[in-house]
């Protein structure tokens, strides 16, 4: 078991998950102020590349009751990172009809075109591989997981969010600052992308 710190510029593509103790403060001071939290990584070596099918992971609602309550079959991810999408040797990995790169049949898939019909903030002209490959923090740590998301959801695989979901999360956030999970809980930049990173492993 090996423990790294997360890197903020989705560069690495080694992006962890928060341990319960940590969520649960998190979760908690997500009410009112949002506090500065240190993500320590903590994740079992691959090993075997192919023999590894996925982590467990929650949907928005069961990520903010986890672990005190989990009900019903456990599901797994497999999503990849920003730092993973953005790399050209994974172009052809993107799901159709998201495109990285202008080719002989369509352009590059814009960020606008994608998250229609939520506005694109920042990113009105950019394309989606233009803002997976931004770094820094908020709005952009935001929308590079964001891209991540909808690709993994677009391959199926992080069952526990649909495209329409994922397109949710940036609406909300991109309109009124945050994303309620659940009724009375809200989700500034630092929640969202550390449940977005929850559904990826590599």
């Amino acid at each position: 078991m090996s423990n790294k710190l997360q890197a903020d510029d989705g560069s690495t593509g080694h992006e962890g998950r928060v341990p319960d103790k940590a969520r649960r403060r998190l979760l908690q001071g997500g009410l009112g102020a949002t506090p500065l939290l240190l993500t320590v990584v903590s994740r079992p070596a691959l090993g075997g590349g192919s023999h590894h099918y996925g982590d467990k992971c929650y949907s928005p609602s069961g990520f903010v009751s986890m672990p005190t309550s989990e009900h019903g079959k456990p599901q797994f991810c497999k999503g990849r990172t920003p730092g993973y999408w953005k790399q050209s040797q994974h172009f052809d990995e993107w799901p159709h009809p998201y495109y990285p790169v202008k080719t002989y049949k369509k352009p590059a898939t814009l960020f606008k075109t994608a998250f229609y019909p939520y506005p694109a903030g920042p990113y009105q002209s950019k394309t989606m591989l233009e803002v997976c490959g931004m770094g820094g923090g908020p709005p952009n740590n935001v929308g590079r997981h964001i891209v991540a998301a909808l690709l993994n959801a677009a391959r199926g695989w992080t069952p526990v969010l649909t495209v329409d979901a994922v397109k949710g999360i940036w609406g909300q956030y991109i309109q009124y600052g945050y994303y309620e999970p659940t009724a009375g809980v809200k989700w500034y930049h630092e929640q969202i992308v550390d449940y977005l990173t929850s559904t990826m492993t590599l």
